[in-house]
């Protein structure tokens, strides 16, 4: 089974939140109350979407951030990258050689399934979703 993390999720609201609210610069703990997220794990999501050019930001006490992408560049396989998430439909598809590769009847079914997943979450950008 395939379980994303609060931390995705968090992330995804947090980008939809700086997306609704596109015209103003946001505070991180204007987010976190209004999505009632901590603001440290908040902090640390945040980074991590700084750094995938997802979104901007102004450190400080008067610091604010944005999205710095356009919504149709931003896809739901951008988000959950950005934040680290697994994507994985198992440890078959995760490794580039498997020892029992010769006898299992499952990798290549698991193959399709994993390019399928990421297939979708690339093609499903932020402008789509909202």
């Amino acid at each position: 089974m395939i379980k994303l993390s609060n931390k995705w999720d968090y992330a995804m609201k947090a980008v939809v939140y700086l997306w609704k609210n596109s015209s103003n610069l946001v505070k991180i703990w204007t987010i976190s109350e209004k999505l009632h997220i901590s603001e440290s794990l908040l902090r640390r999501i945040i980074a991590n979407l700084e750094k995938s050019d997802i979104i901007a930001s102004v450190k400080g006490r008067n610091g604010w951030i944005k999205l710095w992408k356009e919504p149709k560049d931003i896809s739901v396989y951008d988000i959950l990258y950005s934040v680290w998430e697994e994507l994985w439909v198992s440890d078959c598809t995760k490794w580039i050689s498997c020892s029992n590769h010769e006898e299992c009847y499952t990798t290549e079914i698991y193959s399709l399934i994993q390019k399928g997943l990421t297939w979708i979450l690339k093609l499903y950008t932020l402008d789509k979703i909202i």
